[in-house]
């Protein structure tokens, strides 16, 4: 479980983007670690369907960030020689 804290005592417009740039980076990360799939699974039920749906989902995000990293290696490679 993550436990996290804000507090802001004035507000100016810095530290309101200060805040937002740092709520970004969080929701960011917790996207990528999957947090946020697990707590909106777990937040209703779901059928079989919509789970193989989802992990198709998954998969085919999985396989075009893979695909787009051998592509940019092959990219950085070929501008080497």
């Amino acid at each position: 479980m993550i436990n996290v804290q804000v507090r802001v005592t004035k507000r100016n417009e810095d530290d309101k983007n200060a805040l937002d740039r740092a709520l970004k980076r969080l929701k960011s990360k917790l996207d990528n670690e999957g947090v946020m799939d697990t707590v909106r699974a777990k937040r209703q039920f779901e059928n079989p369907k919509q789970k193989r749906e989802r992990k198709a989902r998954l998969a085919a995000i999985k396989q075009k960030k893979k695909k787009q990293a051998l592509l940019s290696k092959n990219t950085h490679s070929s501008n080497e020689i």
